[in-house]
Formats: C-alpha cells, sequence, structure tokens
C-alpha cells in the first residue's frame, strides 16, 4: 500500500489538499488524517478499493483558528494559522493496531493560492498608511532565519532597531507604532522578502479601525476615518392583555455605516474582501471584538476617479436585552 498523490509543501487550504492511495489487496481501506500533535483530525473508509482519491482540506480547515496579535513590535509564532498533518493509511479496523502506509507530514497555509518561501502573504500594497497609536501584522513565509529592520524617520532623527528569529516557515510581525514616537514613516525591511513602508499620520478619533482574515491567509488592517451613521434596533415581544399592551424588548443591536479614504482600485479591491470573509474584527488598543458585515458588495472601481468603500458593520456577538 502506498501513496501516489500527496499535496506540496505549503499547499493552500483555499483550494483541493488532494492525495491518492493504491491499495493492491483491493479490500476496505480506512485512513485517517491526523495533526503534528496526533490529534484526529478527519477520517474516511473507502469500501474494496484498489485506489482512493479524496481531497482533505476540508478537515484540515477546521483546525484553523485566526486570532489577531497584540504585544510589542516583534516576530511571532503564527500559531492556529497554519495545520501542520500527516495522513496515514491501512485496512479497514486495523489503523489502532498500526499503519501501512503514511504521507510526510505538509504544512498547510489558509490563503486561496499557492506561496513559496521566501514570500509576504498580504492583499494590501507594500505602501501603507497607517495612524498614530495603531498596531498591525505581516504574514511571512521564510525559508531561513528571518530578520526584519525596522526604520523610524522622525522630522529631525533616523533611527533603527533589528528584530530576529531563528525558524523557518510560517511567521507573524507585528507593528506596533507607540514603539517609535514621533516617528513620520516607518520602512521595515525583511531583506529578499522586501520592504513594506507606512507613513504615520495623525489619529481621528472618530475612526473605526478594522481587522479581517484574508484570501492571502493573513490579518489585514485599515482605518476607517469616517462614521457616517449610528443607528440602534431594538427587537421586541408584545403581546394585548387586560392592562392594555406589555412590551418585552428581546435583542438589541448597533450598527454603525463606515466609510474609508478615497482610494486607488488596488487597495478598493484588497478592502473589499471585508463583504466576503469569514472573519473580521474591530481592532481596540488590546482587544480585538469579533464584528459582522451587513454589507454584500463595493464598488473597486468607478472610471475616471477614485472611490471609497462604504461598509455597515455590528457586534457579531447580540447580547439580549436585559429590564427589570
Amino acid at each position: 500500500m502506498t501513496f501516489t498523490q500527496i499535496p506540496q509543501q505549503y499547499a493552500p487550504l483555499g483550494a483541493e489538499a488532494v492525495y491518492a492511495v493504491e491499495n493492491p489487496a483491493g479490500g476496505d481501506l480506512d485512513i485517517r488524517i491526523a495533526d503534528e500533535k496526533g490529534a484526529t483530525l478527519g477520517a474516511l473508509r473507502f469500501a474494496a478499493a484498489a485506489t482512493a482519491r479524496f481531497d482533505a482540506a476540508p478537515a484540515l480547515r477546521r483546525a484553523l483558528r485566526f486570532i489577531p496579535l497584540v504585544g510589542n513590535t516583534g516576530f511571532y509564532a503564527a500559531t492556529g494559522r497554519v495545520v501542520k498533518a500527516a495522513v496515514t493509511a491501512g485496512a479497514a479496523g486495523t489503523l489502532s493496531e498500526g499503519t501501512e502506509a503514511t504521507a510526510p507530514a505538509r504544512t498547510f497555509l489558509p490563503g486561496r493560492e499557492a506561496a513559496e518561501a521566501p514570500a509576504l502573504l498580504t492583499t494590501l500594497p507594500r505602501r501603507r498608511i497607517i495612524p498614530e497609536g495603531a498596531c498591525e501584522e505581516l504574514t511571512l513565509l521564510t525559508a531561513g532565519d528571518a530578520e526584519a529592520v525596522v526604520t523610524a524617520r522622525t522630522a529631525d532623527s533616523l533611527t533603527a532597531e533589528s528584530y530576529s528569529v531563528r525558524t523557518s516557515g510560517p511567521l507573524l510581525f507585528r507593528i506596533d507604532t507607540r514603539d517609535f514616537p514621533g516617528a513620520e514613516t516607518l520602512s521595515i525591511d525583511f531583506g529578499e522578502i522586501g520592504t513594506v513602508e507606512y507613513t504615520v499620520v495623525p489619529a481621528v478619533r472618530e475612526a473605526v479601525r478594522l481587522a479581517w482574515r484574508s484570501s492571502a491567509g493573513s490579518v489585514e488592517h485599515y482605518s476607517f476615518p469616517v462614521v457616517r451613521e449610528v443607528t440602534k434596533s431594538t427587537q421586541k415581544r408584545r403581546a394585548c392583555g387586560p392592562e392594555g399592551h406589555v412590551v418585552v424588548p428581546q435583542r438589541s443591536e448597533r450598527r454603525t455605516a463606515l466609510a474609508s479614504a478615497y482610494e486607488t482600485p488596488e487597495m478598493l479591491e484588497a478592502l473589499a474582501e471585508l463583504t466576503e470573509t469569514p472573519e473580521v474584527w474591530i481592532a481596540g488598543e488590546e482587544i480585538y471584538t469579533p464584528a459582522d458585515v451587513l454589507t454584500d458588495e463595493a464598488t473597486v472601481l468607478r472610471r475616471g476617479t477614485m472611490s471609497c468603500l462604504e461598509i455597515e458593520i455590528r457586534d457579531k456577538r447580540t447580547a439580549p436585552a436585559r429590564w427589570n
């Protein structure tokens, strides 16, 4: 019994992760998908199969856990953002005793497209704007030890800080502008991966900063400077009795309509993923609050002029209205 097809290293879970195995005996065949700790992620059984072909991506995707980073500037492990798994095969009912074939372990990335190290996994442009006091993270795929040099320019000085980590593969780098007080620009040089440049602008008090899971498998950030409208709606249960109408509030929610700055089509294309991504957060100083984007479509190109993106959001977790 042998595996004849396995996914490549760093295969994307936004596509199929196809395995194929030959079973010369032709009997019933069991397949087990397990993570690096040995926990079962999925299992399959093929009846009287000389060959079996299956897609492991659905089982692997369930193991992904996206939680935005908090902390100081520096490198962090991509915990929950990737899945390391191995697939084993054997005659039906025998996997608990041993395996007849084991495919090499693979690390799977959560994006839609395959990536080769070294790479910066992002949907946003490499030249960005960030408000004072804001933070964001960058997702890297490294081929060896990772190093970053952050250069901060102020009105009258230039400073550089170096960060490094002795590991390879998927990594996260968090940048916190509070670690570079007074900086007007920030440049992060990752060597052969390239450079990401930020222009630091004054923070707008009313701005709402969102973070979301992107199609590249990263968590992106953007500050919406304009709050167009805030509405609050309440669902009520009504009854009519001897004393008249009785109203009991059941649930209330707060909706916020946001508008981006006028952006290029490239940036609007990236922001438009907010309308389809499964995970969005409202970014606070050290707290990320899950949010729900109600907008279903976005205009990313209007010929002859720059455009902005307008979306409506609400808290993802709705608490019941409580009254005495």
